[in-house]
């Protein structure tokens, strides 16, 4: 067993990286049970909350504090990331060497080739995979479709890393399927967010994210834009992956709860369920 709490806390992302070398996938979600037990974490995700404080502000707010980037955000803090959670749509083809861990998961389960679909993103940004292996790659159980997602089947426990550990249950929405998932599994007490601003989708069909505003962030692969409308991403219900995602703010709240996490949102300009606790210390309040 490792003794997560005899390691600096901005050190054990580098011990992960050296123990769980050549480790099965098992062995590898594994291994990072509750590496973070006990610790207040940020998460910076990216809703247009991401670009609407200095980044010194952010990093000092951080600071000692486990960090888990989602997607993009990875690139703008990459010098405080500790763990960038991405899937293949809309992200970053992340270098080789770099200072954070990465776990990802695929779009299709383990053992099959990883599939986009070309319909949803820019085609110069096509990507089936990424250039360089990412710390850890789980697969993705396309037999769930939204009806019985985590979200709308209440599959939260069936989707834990313990009881789950090699092809994630659709959300959807990466907060669901692979934010929560790792952030229990890591045993933090407290998650701070910033840039989970709500599936609010836009007249033309698009969602916004900071990246929209700081375009040097933007994805390199699979990037999503406005000419796909958002409001057509639909499985097997009548409700788009947005609109369930919407949803599912509040069994966030109630699940982390329910493993005696609490959570709480770091602006004020965003729109997920007003449940959900505010902190405005970044405002200086």
């Amino acid at each position: 067993m490792i003794k997560w709490k005899d390691i600096p806390v901005k050190s054990r992302k580098e011990v992960y990286k050296e123990i769980s070398r050549d480790k099965s996938l098992l062995m590898k979600t594994a291994m990072f049970k509750d590496m973070y037990k006990g610790l207040e974490c940020v998460v910076l995700s990216c809703g247009v909350s991401t670009a609407e404080f200095p980044k010194e502000k952010i990093e000092e707010f951080c600071k000692d504090k486990p960090v888990f980037t989602v997607k993009t955000a990875t690139t703008k803090y990459s010098n405080i990331s500790d763990v960038c959670i991405t899937n293949l749509y809309a992200t970053c083809d992340f270098p080789k060497e770099r200072d954070y861990l990465i776990f990802a998961r695929q779009e299709m389960p383990l053992g099959y080739d990883n599939w986009i679909n070309p319909d949803l993103v820019d085609t110069e940004t096509l990507t089936q995979m990424f250039s360089n292996e990412p710390n850890i790659l789980w697969g993705s159980d396309i037999s769930a479709r939204h009806s019985n997602s985590v979200v709308n089947a209440d599959r939260w426990d069936e989707n834990s890393l313990q009881k789950n550990p090699f092809n994630r249950i659709i959300g959807p929405g990466i907060m669901n399927d692979m934010v929560v998932p790792i952030l229990v599994h890591c045993g933090i007490s407290k998650v701070s967010i910033l840039g989970w601003d709500g599936a609010n989708i836009q007249n033309d069909g698009s969602i916004k994210h900071f990246y929209d505003v700081e375009t040097e962030y933007k994805p390199d692969i699979n990037y999503v834009s406005s000419k796909f409308n958002l409001n057509n991403l639909k499985s097997d219900t009548n409700e788009c992956e947005q609109q369930i995602a919407k949803k599912g703010e509040l069994s966030v709240m109630r699940y982390l709860k329910s493993k005696n996490i609490e959570i709480e949102i770091l602006t004020k300009n965003s729109n997920i369920n007003d449940n959900i606790n505010r902190n405005y210390v970044l405002y200086g309040e």
